[in-house]
């Protein structure tokens, strides 16, 4: 599945300006906390990166650990919706819904 373009900081303000609502609120928070780990991992690559030095410091690592740790994409089980889809994957039985 093809992603959409990704949504600058600017425009993420502008639908806050045009939804100023609790539920947009926290979801703009989430996606704050994705890209401070996004964020992160530039950092580590810019340490592995041909014109890096190869080394990432230690904090840099636990710290990139740490929020991975907790990340529910990586320890929550599939929703009823997902865990259809991937059955639905499985069997052949449809197409994934875009």
């Amino acid at each position: 599945m093809r992603h959409r373009v990704p949504l600058t900081a600017a425009r993420l303000a502008e639908i806050y300006d045009q939804h100023p609502t609790p539920v947009v609120l926290e979801l703009l928070w989430e996606i704050h906390r994705l890209r401070a780990t996004i964020s992160r991992a530039n950092q580590i690559r810019a340490f592995l990166a041909p014109n890096g030095h190869g080394v990432i410091p230690t904090s840099v690592w636990e710290c990139f650990n740490n929020e991975l740790d907790v990340e529910p994409l990586l320890t929550d089980p599939p929703t009823p919706r997902q865990r259809k889809q991937i059955d639905d994957g499985l069997s052949g039985s449809g197409k994934v819904k875009r």
